[in-house]
């Protein structure tokens, strides 16, 4: 071929070969999204239970803090993993951080598993059976035996435990709950899991913000609630500012605990977490202490 063919046939047969490659290249990217996307196969831990189904369940249906309930609902791995946690056995789980990271994300399914077999649309403050509060229901069966949330989060995470991270941990489908994490938790991660959370938590003006004309610190009720669980680290208030990004909100902070700023709670939003309700309207604050269940105010 002289040279003059070979500059006019050039232009054809690269664009052959940019045709022939796009849908290689097409191909070769979709097969990758449907490995990443492949359910997992449960391999039970020590405990007989696989969290790697609960982070697969995470990580596809919660967004931005919001879960998709129907979606877990029609995912069968769901029905997997809560029958291997009603079946677990944590006493085989070799140190406290495994033992910490099953009640957590027991607590968490169970909360959603909740949500969806009582068929909650709005708030789970405005469910009851027969006088019976959603979290005081004994309705989750975690070894063999039979719990209500609340159970679960004061009697097994709060007493055993003593750690105050668990309430930026533990989600009880309200909108004013730490958000959920698109994550399992797991004892070797679980450290940092809890220390990115709290950063989370302490950067964001739902949960912490300061008002600089009134020189007033508003925070999250959970830190009211529950406030004596900082107490062996100092108080939540020196915890606050070792993770807070905002220097006029760390010192005001700082200030608050020498009580040369004033602190006030914010009301508690206990609309549905739902990307289903993301738009809907917050049921009015409950006012009575007594009527709080799980991730509010312990029980008296």
């Amino acid at each position: 071929m002289n040279k003059s063919k070979a500059s006019y046939y050039g232009p054809f047969f690269w664009l052959a070969i940019v045709s022939f490659s796009v849908p290689i290249v097409v191909a070769a990217k979709a097969f990758q999204e449907v490995q990443l996307s492949t359910k997992p196969t449960p391999h039970p831990d020590a405990s007989g239970v696989d969290h790697a189904l609960w982070d697969y369940l995470l990580k596809t249906h919660v967004e931005n803090g919001l879960v998709d309930y129907d979606g877990i609902a029609r995912d069968h791995l769901f029905r997997t993993y809560l029958r291997q946690l009603s079946e677990s056995e944590p006493s085989k789980l070799t140190t406290s951080a495994d033992q910490l990271a099953l009640f957590c994300n027991a607590y968490n399914a169970f909360v959603i598993n909740g949500v969806i077999t009582h068929k909650i649309r709005d708030s789970v403050m405005n469910y009851n059976v027969e006088g019976t509060e959603f979290f005081d229901l004994k309705e989750h069966i975690l070894y063999g035996e039979t719990f209500s949330l609340n159970e679960i989060e004061h009697e097994l995470i709060r007493k055993r435990f003593r750690e105050p991270r668990i309430h930026v941990a533990l989600v009880c489908a309200a909108k004013s709950c730490p958000a959920i994490r698109a994550e399992a938790y797991t004892g070797p991660r679980l450290t940092k899991q809890f220390e990115d959370q709290s950063i989370q938590f302490a950067n964001q003006t739902k949960y912490v913000t300061y008002d600089a004309a009134s020189d007033t610190l508003r925070l999250s009720p959970l830190l009211d609630w529950y406030g004596g669980d900082w107490d062996p680290v100092g108080g939540y208030l020196p915890w606050l500012a070792d993770r807070l990004e905002d220097d006029a909100i760390k010192q005001a902070i700082l200030r608050a605990s020498r009580n040369e700023t004033s602190v006030a709670f914010l009301d508690y939003d206990w609309s549905l977490n739902s990307q289903a309700a993301a738009g809907s309207a917050a049921p009015k604050p409950a006012s009575k202490k007594g009527q709080f269940g799980s991730g509010s105010i312990p029980n008296e």
